[in-house]
């Protein structure tokens, strides 16, 4: 007996009473994008990024033999050029084993016994261990310069003849 219907008719039917019958749920999901934009490193100019400071080789035994007393000043400059045009300014930190005496000077690696190491910037800012200084990027060179200056101390005096040998780390961000 036939009653109007097929299979797949009946089908249809009852698909549309429950889709009519059951509400439908809509969840809400939440999509979350995160990133930073930093700026692209200046290049240290210098051969290798190494770059020697000589504080000299007639440093008298004498000039360092009194409390307190240093050898001349030794200026030079770290030049950081090519920067992007985006970056204005960098950070220069400086880092290295500080020294027994004082943590505002570095120690002294070489044979010379009772000798520091003191750095600064030209504005006689002390640049000890941790120590941080900015500089501005010139909008039209590209470049940063920062002018430092380094010498030979003597926290206690009687420093003996023999060699200064220090190293330093410097790590830059740009802004």
């Amino acid at each position: 007996m036939f009653n109007g219907f097929s299979g797949i008719s009946r089908i249809m039917i009852l698909v549309g009473i429950f889709q009519g019958g059951i509400p439908a749920v809509a969840v809400a999901a939440k999509l979350q994008i995160t990133g930073n934009i930093k700026a692209a490193p200046c290049v240290v100019d210098g051969a290798n990024s190494n770059i020697q400071v000589n504080l000299g080789d007639t440093i008298s035994a004498a000039t360092l033999a009194s409390s307190g007393s240093a050898s001349e000043w030794i200026e030079f400059p770290i030049t950081l050029k090519n920067c992007p045009a985006t970056t204005t300014s960098a950070t220069a930190t400086f880092t290295g084993s500080a020294a027994e005496e004082s943590g505002t000077l570095y120690k002294n690696n070489g044979t010379s016994s009772r000798v520091q190491i003191e750095l600064q910037n030209q504005r006689g800012v002390n640049l000890g261990n941790n120590k941080s200084m900015v500089q501005l990027v010139n909008q039209f060179t590209h470049e940063a310069k920062f002018d430092l200056r380094a010498r030979a101390y003597s926290t206690y005096g009687g420093a003996t003849p023999g060699s200064i040998d220090g190293v330093l780390q410097i790590s830059f961000i740009y802004e």
